[in-house]
């Protein structure tokens, strides 16, 4: 009986421990899988983040605002801003885009719409699986046609090239958008101006926020000084001071939130101005 159960001990033993290994070797097939066959999933994602001011070395601030593919039609829609780009945006600039599927062949670009800071550009015949698409942004040298030296690309391997920018969008985070077409230069006229009109509108929502919460705090100021003021009639001259240097310091942001609110009031006036001038010039794009 003894052996025979030692036999039964052991063999479930040994089935255990093949279950085991198989679990192992299972979970380390998983593990490795991805390095072995190649995960694409887990490529680094190239792109440009939209709405956000990126430095160009010596030349100030672009933003992308918006990038969007139409699949159907296989083309792109980049719209940029570079309005803190003063030095730049007046001259003459070339827009190259390739992708990286064929990195080797630079798309065919068109600059749609351009108002001195907006830029509207179309990129063509773009692959229905191009992975990552990239637009150098090069500055042209009036003095003898040639483009001004910019810093090395890395999506042809880091060989030095000639923009003075490079902005990319990944096929797994670019906007999609089927129903989008070039626009007449019109259209973009309008569009551009009522964009425009949203900002100050949001400027001056924002600055009367802004106005409206030093109010409050002024109130609330001037509430704790009157509270100080009072409470000095019950103390010793050694607590009188360290009274008065609290209520110093509470009319010295006073003052100083005076100012702010001073200038915000100054911001929305000039933003109302602008706001009406943009207004009429939409009035008069449309009519």
């Amino acid at each position: 009986m003894k052996m025979q159960a030692y036999s039964i001990t052991e063999n479930t033993s040994t089935k255990y421990l093949i279950a085991l290994s198989a679990i192992v070797m299972l979970l380390l097939f998983f593990l490795f899988s991805g390095l072995v066959f190649g995960n694409n999933d887990h490529a680094k994602v190239q792109q440009t983040p939209l709405e956000e001011s990126l430095t160009i070395s010596g030349y100030g601030e672009l933003i992308v605002e918006d990038w969007i593919y139409n699949p159907d039609e296989n083309f792109m829609i980049v719209t940029l801003n570079l309005e803190n780009s003063p030095t730049i945006y007046n001259e003459n600039l070339i827009f190259v885009a390739q992708e990286k599927e064929d990195p080797n062949r630079d798309l065919p670009t068109s600059v749609e719409y351009q108002n001195g800071t907006q830029y509207v550009i179309s990129i063509q015949q773009v692959s229905s699986s191009f992975e990552v698409m990239a637009l150098d942004i090069n500055k042209v040298d009036n003095s003898n046609g040639s483009l001004i030296q910019g810093e090395p690309s890395p999506l042809k391997g880091g060989e030095k090239s000639n923009e003075l920018a490079r902005i990319y969008t990944d096929e797994r985070k670019v906007k999609v958008d089927t129903q989008l077409s070039i626009q007449t230069e019109k259209e973009y006229e309008v569009a551009s101006l009522s964009q425009k009109i949203n900002q100050a509108k949001k400027t001056i929502e924002e600055k009367e926020g802004l106005i409206q919460k030093i109010e409050e705090r002024l109130k609330e100021i001037d509430q704790k000084v009157v509270e100080l003021e009072s409470e000095q009639f019950y103390e010793t001259e050694e607590e009188k001071e360290q009274t008065n240097a609290q209520i110093n310091q509470l009319e010295n942001e006073k003052d100083q939130l005076n100012r702010e609110a001073s200038d915000g009031e100054l911001a929305i006036q000039t933003t109302r101005e602008k706001l009406t001038m943009l207004k009429g010039k939409r009035d008069m794009v449309e009519g």
